[in-house]
């Protein structure tokens, strides 16, 4: 399927670059700067604690907080569509036919995944450190913990199909 339409892969994988581009190399790397090198929420594998999630809006301020919802967030608005559109046409070319179309639709359900976590940061942000709840850190915690396992599948079954392409030919 990709070979069909190669055109489209190409120009969603070059559309995703570009917010991909600008957030790690311009806004994360400064918005963690300011949080005196402490990795963005939404980038915490793991997920991080209500003190944790506290500790870092109060660290990154004012100037942090505008960076992190003016900039940061629309980008990564941007990004899940253009990921999703270049996987679902990766998995339609490494899992012909049905496979290929239900992998590639069920990987689409990480881009609202991704929406509620970008709404569960923003809502601490705006809260700020003395605003923040536990159940807001809870709530924006398990979105990313949420996106990173959904992305650790899709990873995985990326893996399976570029190994099954490989052992095809």
């Amino acid at each position: 399927m990709i070979f069909a339409k190669p055109r489209m892969f190409w120009v969603f994988l070059a559309a995703m670059f570009v917010p991909w581009l600008v957030m790690n190399l311009w806004t994360a790397p400064r918005i963690e700067q300011l949080a005196g090198g402490s990795r963005l929420l939404e980038m915490r594998l793991t997920g991080y604690s209500f003190e944790d999630a506290r500790g870092f809006v109060a660290a990154i301020g004012d100037e942090g907080a505008k960076l992190y919802l003016d900039v940061q967030l629309w980008l990564d608005m941007a990004f899940p569509p253009l990921l999703g559109a270049v996987l679902f046409l990766g998995y339609q070319w490494l899992f012909p036919g049905l496979p290929g179309r239900v992998i590639g639709t069920i990987s689409l359900g990480s881009i609202p995944v991704d929406y509620l976590e970008n709404a569960a940061v923003a809502a601490m942000l705006r809260a700020g450190a003395d605003g923040m709840t536990p159940q807001m850190a809870a709530t924006a915690n398990f979105w990313t913990t949420t996106k990173w396992g959904l992305a650790f599948v899709g990873a995985v079954t990326l893996l399976i199909g570029i190994a099954l392409r490989l052992r095809r030919r």
